[in-house]
């Protein structure tokens, strides 16, 4: 069975294109995902997509050209009878593609929003709003990743369903022989502090400059501390203001990374001072290791799940961010990783809806 998903882009930087594999590795033998796509990235998760069976296509950005334009009638007419379904995870885009894919046969269309915003773009932004009211009548599913995305887009919630960004939760599973050998990797000292976020910088919602901010306070206390970010690519920007902070040396851009789950044991804390977010899967898998977790107000408190995670206003100074990090239960850390799989974050879980949705 073969099931279409829509993406913006397939880049390594996506957070919507990991879910959208996560639930692919979670799938039966028998389901499919191909995916299309319609912006190029310069580093893109194309390997990943067709290790995993599927295909990748990419098609014109779609517009107001596309009610009109035959490409994706052209697609859909050379694919004729492979697709049972497909999956939007850009819910604007719904009004576009959904005629166009119901016109030639498909008879289940579902829409997947990821977010809490139209647009990070302001000039695209009513675009969006605008070509978003049809979506919940063109759509024979609506997905959100969260409670407050689904209202965001979709209105009453009785029109959504929330499918969470789920994790594999025992790929999280926290033992103090993991922490030794991936703090091993750094070299880092048995009782040296180390902060982790995970995130990518471009778009900029992360709030990389202020945790660096931030950072630089808890070294204050802690001279010999580190900063782990992992899906951060280093640019000029943020290394010059590390030089400023004077933390130049010890703060670690690892860019994408495939040792997430490692790279969360070696950290003893997690820092997530984002502007905005959707529903961060990043934090779920910090609390399935067992990181104490500080994030601020703006992130939904549906991740909220461990008894260790607090939230703060990222309009408090960097130092009050630093002093709350201090009063965190770092010498605590245990495996959280059943907990996460009981509050119904696990990923085997979870696809269990999007199975029955596909095959009905």
């Amino acid at each position: 069975m073969g099931i279409l998903h829509f993406v913006p882009d397939i880049g390594v930087a996506n957070g919507v294109m990991s879910v959208v594999l996560n639930y692919f590795r979670a799938m039966p033998e028998d389901i499919k995902f191909d995916i299309m796509y319609f912006k190029e990235c310069e580093r893109d998760r194309r390997a990943d997509i067709e290790a995993l069976g599927g295909r990748v296509f990419r098609i014109n950005t779609p517009g107001i050209k596309s009610f009109v334009s035959s490409e994706l009638d052209g697609f859909f007419e050379e694919h004729k009878g492979e697709y049972a379904a497909v999956h939007i995870h850009a819910p604007y885009m719904t009004c576009l593609i959904a005629p166009k894919a119901k016109k030639h046969g498909i008879k289940k269309v579902a829409a997947h929003c990821h977010s809490t915003w139209y647009s990070l773009n302001p000039k695209k932004e009513w675009r969006n709003r605008l070509f978003n009211v049809p979506t919940r009548f063109l759509a024979d599913r609506l997905f959100a990743c969260g409670r407050d995305a689904g209202r965001f887009w979709y209105g009453d919630d009785k029109n959504f369903t929330v499918l969470p960004n789920a994790i594999n939760c025992s790929a999280y599973e926290f033992t103090e022989e993991k922490r030794f050998d991936a703090r091993s990797e750094f070299g880092f000292g048995t009782n040296q502090l180390v902060v982790g976020h995970v995130g990518r910088v471009a778009p900029p919602q992360k709030n990389h400059p202020y945790l660096m901010r931030v950072f630089a306070e808890i070294k204050k206390a802690h001279p010999d501390a580190a900063l782990l970010m992992a899906g951060a690519e280093e640019t000029d920007e943020l290394r010059k203001l590390a030089n400023q902070l004077g933390i130049s040396d010890c703060i670690y851009f690892l860019g994408r990374r495939s040792d997430v789950p490692q790279l969360l044991s070696a950290m003893d804390v997690f820092v997530f001072p984002s502007f905005k977010e959707g529903l961060p899967v990043s934090v779920v898998e910090a609390q399935a290791a067992g990181l104490p977790v500080l994030m601020s107000d703006t992130v939904t408190d549906e991740v909220c799940i461990t008894d260790h995670i607090k939230r703060l206003s990222i309009d408090a100074d960097p130092a009050s961010w630093a002093k709350e990090v201090e009063t965190m239960p770092g010498d605590l850390r245990a495996d959280a990783s059943e907990k996460i799989r009981e509050c119904g974050w696990d990923i085997a879980d979870r696809a269990k809806t999007l199975i029955e949705f596909y095959e009905r």
